[in-house]
């Protein structure tokens, strides 16, 4: 009997703890961005490796509630097809070089920050690219 007891009391803890949750997203807003291929930012560390191509987007939407209470959803648009962030890739060219492509993103109160690194570093700007932020709260 006891442990029918404990299990109930239990069982109510975790139903009433759930239950307790009303903060629902219910509220969302999609916004299409466009990065030209000259408009990428070539990035370094301080000893001029570790190349990265960034762009940043201001979008005032991003306040400080969607910021602490809400979310932030990145992604790639591909052809007919969307791919959320981060997409990583692996290629090889007809020559037998390979390499990986990350495209990922961070976000900051007013703007989003897109990323594209490869994994051989090589000085090649990413082409042009499309990408879906959706911002729910």
């Amino acid at each position: 009997m006891k442990k029918l007891f404990l299990i109930l009391a239990v069982a109510l803890t975790f139903i009433s703890c759930r239950d307790s949750v009303s903060d629902e997203l219910d509220t969302k807003q999609i916004i299409s961005l466009k990065v030209n291929s000259a408009d990428w930012v070539e990035n370094t560390d301080n000893a001029g490796l570790n190349r990265f191509y960034s762009y940043h987007f201001p979008i005032n939407e991003i306040n400080s509630n969607i910021y602490n209470n809400g979310a932030v959803v990145g992604y790639i648009e591909l052809d007919d097809r969307q791919q959320a962030l981060p997409y990583v890739r692996h290629f090889e060219n007809s020559n037998g070089i390979m390499w990986t492509r990350t495209v990922d993103f961070d976000y900051l109160k007013g703007g989003v920050n897109i990323y594209v690194t490869n994994s051989d570093f090589m000085s090649d700007p990413p082409e042009t690219m499309n990408f879906r932020i959706v911002l729910m709260w």
